[in-house]
């Protein structure tokens, strides 16, 4: 999978989708999109990462799953 296309996953009841990004010095970045079910994509939460350095796009994209999926248990916590 080592490309630049977005990655979407389900998770916790939200749409999760991951994109790596080329960033200065020939490394990787990401940003990524959290829709709700059911929500309008007006409504979705866009974030953008430049702070990595990744060596490849899936190294982008796989840390991108995981920042995404902190944020949404974070938003669900009571």
């Amino acid at each position: 999978m080592d490309d630049i296309t977005a990655h979407s996953e389900q998770y916790r009841g939200f749409t999760i989708s991951v994109t790596p990004q080329k960033d200065n010095d020939d490394l990787w970045d990401f940003s990524y999109r959290l829709q709700r079910d059911g929500e309008p994509a007006s409504q979705a939460i866009e974030r953008s990462r430049t702070l990595g350095g990744y060596a490849a796009p899936d190294t982008a994209r796989l840390a991108g799953l995981e920042v995404a999926r902190i944020e949404v248990d974070n938003l669900l916590r009571p």
